[in-house]
């Protein structure tokens, strides 16, 4: 128990998504999977407890489509080791599957407006993903309840196999958009100059490549665990417990490896197996005095806690001269701070033109409107925004009138500032960046700090 504590609190605190306060879904998301699997690890011998984890895997979903990938996992263990186990796993499968499928209803009635129940939505849930959780659900508890009919682990097998089939058939007929990747339709523009400089959304492959240092803070504890998981499998001694851990560890660093985001949840899992490595070596270093123990208890313990990883990482990009240290929050954060947009909260509302990466905070400590934010949803916002800033004067004027803009506001230390300005160093931005203000726009305040305001000049 100690072990976890500390490995998972050093490791959550510095990764910031339980910072006193934070709102974030991700939070909120990991917690639901880590109990679903928590559950799950205890379902055979407590009561309610399978019932309980397809309860937090359908709210899981509720909340985003992110997790996917781990409830997904985690039905695919219930099933298998049912397939494994009848005996043993019957009551747990049928329990998961009624409960992920009842909550999964119960979420689709609660969250969702009537008019909207035949909208399918693939990034949120919807009809969609209610058709396939339900089937899922109620298909996996039926298979369980049939004794006689799954009394062999080839009828078993065959049976799951059969569900599986249909429900790949019901989201190929009736849901075949959501098929594709989950960015797929979006504005090739919008790809280039926002999603791929996405802090969260980038690669392994890109980390590798751009920011080495940010791999180790990253990714460095979730490989160690699955290395343990491995020389765990090969010594024997495998127990459904592993098999459940495993499998989300691994998913997780899948999904991590392409999007960096996914590393959040194989830092949680690859705390379990840690734990489990530390508490052994502990056991040796009470029932023995030799210093070699004592000294591999120590390296156990610096190998498994992550900001340890993190330290040397920053060390090493220093030593190494890359020009940053590791840090996973923007390099500037002072255009997103509260107190930069004091002069705007204080004007009367109005329609701001800024970029997607200002448009969350205008909204949050202003009254003012924005075209364009950090949502996918939002393309034609956000394109709007694009034509006006990469576009000449000329253009961006045609856009703030025909669209009754007020004021324009820009952050020059803002990394998305300064992707537009070298996508167009003769457009808008640039221009305005430079200092060359066209006379349809007045500074408004003081220049020199970090959100510079200009006012649209009305006609006549």
């Amino acid at each position: 128990m100690l072990p976890a504590i500390l490995i998972g609190g050093a490791g959550y605190y510095f990764i910031g998504i339980y910072d006193p306060g934070a709102l974030d879904h991700h939070n909120v998301q990991l917690m639901l999977t880590m109990a679903s699997l928590a559950l799950l690890l205890e379902a055979p011998a407590r009561r309610w407890a399978a019932l309980l984890s397809g309860l937090c895997a359908a709210l899981t979903l509720a909340v985003g489509m992110e997790t996917v990938p781990y409830v997904a996992a985690i039905g695919l263990c219930v099933s298998l080791l049912f397939v494994a186990d009848a005996a043993g796993e019957r009551a747990v499968a049928r329990d998961f599957g009624l409960g992920f499928a009842g909550v999964s209803a119960l979420v689709f009635v609660v969250t969702i407006q009537p008019s909207a129940w035949g909208a399918a939505q693939c990034d949120a849930f919807s009809v969609a993903q209610f058709v396939v959780a339900a089937i899922a659900g109620v298909g996996l508890a039926a298979i369980a309840s049939v004794e006689s009919a799954t009394a062999r682990w080839r009828r078993r097998l065959a049976s799951l196999a059969a569900l599986g089939v249909v429900l790949g058939a019901i989201v190929a007929v009736l849901f075949p958009q959501c098929l594709a990747a989950p960015y797929a339709n979006l504005d090739p523009r919008l790809k280039e100059l926002w999603l791929d400089h996405i802090d969260e959304a980038q690669s392994l492959f890109t980390l590798l490549v751009h920011d080495p240092a940010r791999v180790a803070a990253r990714y460095a504890t979730p490989l160690v665990a699955i290395v343990l998981m491995a020389r765990r499998l090969r010594r024997g001694g495998w127990r459904r417990q592993d098999s459940l851990v495993a499998a989300l560890l691994a998913v997780a660093f899948v999904v991590g490896a392409w999007q960096v985001r996914g590393t959040t949840f194989s830092i949680a899992f690859a705390v379990i197996p840690l734990s489990a490595w530390i508490a052994k070596w502990r056991a040796r270093a009470e029932t023995s005095s030799s210093p070699g123990v004592a000294l591999r208890l120590a390296a156990v313990w610096l190998v498994s806690i992550n900001p340890v990883w993190t330290g040397v990482a920053a060390a090493a990009s220093v030593a190494f001269e890359k020009g940053k240290a590791v840090n996973d929050a923007a390099t500037d954060k002072t255009c997103e701070k509260k107190a930069s947009f004091s002069p705007l909260g204080a004007m009367a509302d109005t329609t701001v033109l800024t970029v997607s990466n200002l448009g969350a905070p205008v909204l949050a400590y202003s009254g003012h409107r924005v075209f364009a934010g950090p949502y996918h949803r939002n393309v034609a916002g956000n394109l709007l925004a694009l034509d006006a800033f990469l576009g000449s004067a000329d253009d961006a004027r045609r856009i703030v009138e025909a669209h009754r803009v007020g004021l324009v506001a820009v952050c020059p230390g803002n990394a998305e500032s300064r992707i537009l300005t070298r996508k167009a160093p003769q457009g808008f931005l640039a221009g305005l960046l430079r200092g060359n203000v066209p006379d349809w726009l007045e500074p408004v305040g003081e220049k020199g700090g970090p959100i510079e305001l200009y006012r649209v000049r009305q006609a006549g």
